[in-house]
């Protein structure tokens, strides 16, 4: 898929070129390195089609949400919790009640002192950001998506994701959430939700995945903002869909928190 500035989307190589970019090396003999055959049990979790490309998505381990999105060994990093872990402008918001986004800051505020009320903590990564995860969760080390995973430790049904967006300007928001979700498709019972844009130049994925971390059905949302500086930052949280509120309420806290450096 082109998308401008000479960059086009080669689908026999799975990763974004230009034209100036010399051709891919051949394809590693079976069993050449890496993880070896077979499939990745959660393969959602690296999900970046770009970068990806890791989201996911979202999104993410044992195997989100949005890498490029969604994207490593498990689950879609998903867009942005994927191979783990997202071209028009996404419609106007039709989700529910569950999946409405928050009146949450249209990007990442340059407020210097981030608060969050219980039941969340404000870290700083080494990253170079600050944001508030749940009170108790941990910078999980063992992650293969990109950027810093936060979980529960000795949990792995969910996590929150942050990572730095590194394509081009040029590919907006949701045609980037759009792309991760479509490579996600192939992922068992994937099924995208909704791609929907956000204030500030922003936009949301919202997905669901069979997960076996997550012990069957895993919701990852992911949120493509966009800093003071006019870097763009993926923010994904992910868990099992049955608990839907939950994801949502750690997304916001995230967004509502997020301070780069």
């Amino acid at each position: 898929m082109a998308t401008g500035g000479g960059a086009h989307w080669n689908p026999q190589s799975q990763r974004w070129e230009w034209a100036d970019q010399p051709p891919p090396p051949p394809p590693m003999p079976p069993g050449g390195g890496g993880r070896g055959p077979g499939p990745d049990p959660d393969p959602v979790r690296n999900w970046r089609v770009p970068l990806l490309v890791a989201l996911g998505a979202a999104v993410v381990g044992g195997c989100a949400m949005a890498g490029w999105l969604l994207l490593g060994d498990g689950e879609p990093k998903a867009p942005v919790a994927a191979p783990s872990a997202s071209g028009t402008p996404g419609p106007s918001p039709s989700t529910g009640p569950a999946d409405a986004a928050p009146g949450a800051p249209s990007s990442a505020s340059a407020s210097a002192s981030p608060t969050a009320a219980p039941p969340y903590t404000v870290v700083r990564d080494d990253g170079g950001f600050s944001v508030a995860v749940p009170t108790g969760w941990e910078r999980s080390r063992d992650e293969n998506g990109s950027g810093s995973f936060y979980r529960r430790p000795g949990d792995r049904s969910a996590l929150v994701q942050i990572f730095r967006v590194t394509e081009p300007d040029s590919v907006g928001a949701c045609e980037l959430l759009r792309i991760s979700s479509q490579t996600l498709g192939a992922n068992p019972g994937y099924r995208e939700v909704s791609v929907d844009p956000a204030p500030g130049e922003s936009c949301e994925l919202v997905y669901e995945y069979d997960s076996q971390e997550s012990q069957g059905r895993r919701r990852g949302i992911e949120r493509i903002a966009v800093a003071p500086d006019g870097r763009r930052w993926a923010l994904l949280a992910a868990g099992p869909a049955a608990d839907g509120t939950a994801v949502r309420a750690n997304l916001t806290a995230a967004v509502e928190s997020f301070r780069p450096e």
